[in-house]
């Protein structure tokens, strides 16, 4: 609710014009859009053919998916200009103020797998292997994480690092957010390629059933698609709703077809992320000048910012030193036009009494810029919630375009399973150790945590930090190496 007090001056032939002015400034505008849109559509139209030669001549893998995810990412922002032209063709031009604009951020983005025990655990059963990217959009700002692979079975997630940064988005702004994943296949896995297959037909099965098969095999070699396919595994859509300064879990729904369920990427159903909003108002000065307090004989500088009104004595202090005085300026605040002297009032509720600051401009336009900016930041804080409470971080644009290796398991909704339950239904051991207490001891259990076990039999105070599966040591970019820190598995 506002509780918003104006005088209204009656319309006269300045005021006119300045509505007309006002009108061809936001035409102007548009148009200047428009061409921006256009050069990106021409800028975008170069890069799916430039993307598209390269990709035909790629004999690797790592530049074949890398090619392919640019293509698909051109093609998704051609398709995002096009659909803003024609919403542009069909709405007309807002005019006037439409709501202030903030920075959008989404980063800590973390996909759960859904594994098998025998997958995961027993390096068992499940070969499959993919590489897997997202795309975010809001409008028509599109940006896509860095590539991860290979995703298998011994990863319980996929952490991108990337932080995606969207600029000037307005409160009721949506996130959409789309998993995109391919089905490595090459000689060392034991999904084999299909010409592999074709060649080994006549020693595997009978001659009738081989030259049907191998004529689907060769109708797919054929089909003139140009190296990998990346399919679309999940999508998600992200609102002011679940902006937040923590990282939290937000549903995903999962793009499953009969045809592409062996291509399927075990997702869990859920993902986590940060998703962050920072209004323009928050960092930069909405409205600043001097103004006269009612009960001061000289001028103070004042600047609106941040849902606050703060003073000091001059411009100079303003720069140095902090405010003297600070008064809220929020969804709640009553801002009214005095008759007399160019006064504007501003009042807040506080512990059931009302604390009002009265100051005067020199003149009558003044006093209008005054209360158009002080009125608009009131909405402001309404429209932006959350973001407008509490100041949150936007981090900076961070991407890595390079991760062709196993990223470094960075925990997941495994860490807080506990290791071992308890058989005594009367006991409650609330100390029974985790996974990270397991990491963070390195991989030493004490006695008293295994006490609830020790009716099932004996048991090692010492468990091993890797599995049979990831034993050997995995060489990241940097050049140093790691292993994988999962403790179950025994030794074979």
């Amino acid at each position: 609710m506002y509780r918003i007090q104006l005088y209204i001056v009656p319309e006269d032939s300045d005021t006119c014009q300045g509505m007309h002015g006002v009108k061809n400034s936001t035409k102007t505008m548009n148009i200047h859009k428009d061409y921006e849109l256009e050069q990106k559509m021409e800028f975008e139209m170069k890069m799916r053919e430039g993307t598209t030669r390269l990709l035909a001549a790629c004999k690797h893998q790592t530049q074949s998916l890398q090619a392919a995810k640019s293509l698909l990412t051109s093609n998704e922002r051609m398709t995002a200009y096009i659909a803003e032209l024609h919403r542009k063709s069909r709405e007309p031009p807002q005019i006037g103020w439409n709501g202030g604009k903030a920075r959008v951020s989404l980063s800590d983005l973390r996909l759960p797998l859904m594994w098998r025990d025998t997958d995961h655990f027993k390096n068992k059963g499940d070969y499959r292997r993919f590489a897997v990217f997202c795309l975010a959009k809001i409008g028509t700002q599109l940006y896509d994480t860095s590539l991860m692979f290979p995703v298998d079975r011994s990863m319980t997630d996929v952490t991108f690092n990337d932080v995606l940064l969207f600029e000037n988005v307005g409160p009721d702004f949506k996130l959409d957010l789309e998993v995109y994943a391919h089905v490595l296949r090459d000689d060392f896995s034991i999904a084999s390629t299909p010409r592999k297959i074709k060649n080994t037909l006549h020693s595997s099965i009978s001659r009738t059933v081989g030259k049907k098969l191998a004529a689907t095999l060769r109708d797919e070699l054929n089909s003139g698609k140009i190296g990998p396919s990346f399919e679309l595994m999940a999508s998600a859509k992200l609102t002011l709703e679940e902006v937040d300064d923590r990282v939290h879990t937000h549903d995903m729904k999962i793009e499953c077809t009969q045809e592409n369920r062996n291509n399927q990427l075990p997702l869990f159903g859920h993902f986590c992320c940060r998703l962050a909003a920072q209004p323009q108002c928050t960092s930069s000065p909405v409205y600043s000048g001097y103004v006269r307090p009612r009960d001061e004989s000289s001028s103070s500088w004042a600047n609106l910012q941040a849902f606050e009104l703060s003073i000091w004595s001059t411009e100079e202090e303003a720069k140095s030193q902090p405010p003297q005085k600070t008064f809220r300026v929020d969804r709640n605040t009553v801002i009214r036009a005095l008759k007399i002297n160019n006064e504007i009032e501003i009042s807040n509720e506080s512990e059931k009494r009302t604390v009002s600051f009265i100051f005067s401009v020199e003149n009558g336009e003044e006093k209008g810029n005054w209360l158009k900016y002080l009125v608009q930041h009131t909405k402001e804080h309404y429209k932006w919630k959350k973001a407008a409470e509490n100041v949150m971080e936007v981090q900076l644009l961070e991407t890595n375009r390079h991760s062709f290796v196993k990223p470094e398991r960075q925990g997941s909704l495994y860490d807080e399973t506990p290791l071992f339950e308890s058989f005594d239904k009367s006991s409650h051991d609330k100390n029974r150790p985790t996974v990270m207490d397991m990491f963070s001891n390195g991989g030493q259990v004490s006695t008293t945590s295994l006490s609830s076990c020790s009716s099932t039999g004996s048991m090692s105070h010492n468990l091993r930090s890797n599995s049979s599966s990831s034993s050997s040591s995995t060489v990241s970019s940097s050049g140093t190496q790691r292993r994988s820190h999962w403790p179950f598995s025994r030794k074979t």
